[in-house]
């Protein structure tokens, strides 16, 4: 049978547990905002140099 004691220990190891998943998806989830914040600002980057691109392009004169 178990006594008080072993409960708490038991809950105490159960709650650590919990906490330290917590942080874990926590720092998934920041990674995978970091992630696509990455990946947006790149394709803004190449959106825009690409418009300038074409905008540029279109004022060259046709030989």
């Amino acid at each position: 049978m178990e006594s008080g004691t072993d409960k708490k220990e038991e809950n105490w190891a159960t709650e650590k547990e919990l906490d330290r998943k917590i942080e874990e998806l926590k720092e998934d989830r920041e990674r995978e905002k970091e992630e696509k914040l990455e990946k947006l600002i790149i394709q803004i980057i190449v959106s825009s140099t690409l418009k300038e691109y074409y905008e540029k392009s279109d004022k060259i004169p046709k030989i």
